[in-house]
């Protein structure tokens, strides 16, 4: 089987993740958080991205994270990277590039400092490969993360995707 290429893998992916209907995403949203949650415990820092749009919500494991005291560091686009700033509320967070919500403030976590990284992306494959959404801004942090976690819906998976020497394979997906 020939490899699709990453353009086509993200535009597949985003085409079957927005033909979710809104109530089906919540439901799925609401499984992965489930998990996500189970394996969560008590001194663990953890990276989370801020759902936008259609893709699999956050908010219920941020705020898990905030309610139960765990730490959670939430991106913030520097340049072409991503810095990682603890939040304690989700007020601590306004739009920012692209009009993803981000930390206004907070104390910068070292991304080697992370126990578990909670991963946007646009589609994957079995060998757990992933694309984003074309910017390189998870590519940049990934290989200094401790473990590595992509959030998705089923509908995203795609048989094989092209990888790039760059890229930085997932531990594992959630997914429902």
């Amino acid at each position: 089987m020939i490899p699709l290429d990453k353009a086509r893998a993200r535009k597949a992916g985003l085409k079957a993740r927005a033909l979710l209907s809104e109530e089906e995403r919540k439901k799925r949203s609401a499984d992965i958080t489930a998990i996500v949650v189970s394996c969560l415990r008590p001194g663990m820092t953890v990276g989370c991205y801020v759902s936008m749009r259609d893709e699999v919500d956050t908010f219920g494991i941020l705020e898990y994270c905030l309610q139960d005291k765990i730490r959670v560091a939430v991106p913030k686009v520097i340049g072409n990277t991503l810095e990682f700033k603890l939040i304690e509320s989700l007020e601590d967070l306004a739009p920012g590039l692209f009009g993803v919500k981000e930390p206004i403030q907070g104390q910068t976590i070292p991304v080697e400092e992370i126990d578990w990284m909670l991963v946007p992306l646009s589609s994957f494959d079995n060998a757990l490969h992933r694309t984003g959404y074309g910017k390189g801004y998870y590519d940049s942090v990934l290989s200094r993360s401790r473990h590595n976690t992509g959030l998705a819906f089923s509908v995203q998976r795609m048989d094989e995707i092209e990888v790039e020497p760059h890229d930085v394979a997932l531990d594992d997906i959630i997914t429902a």
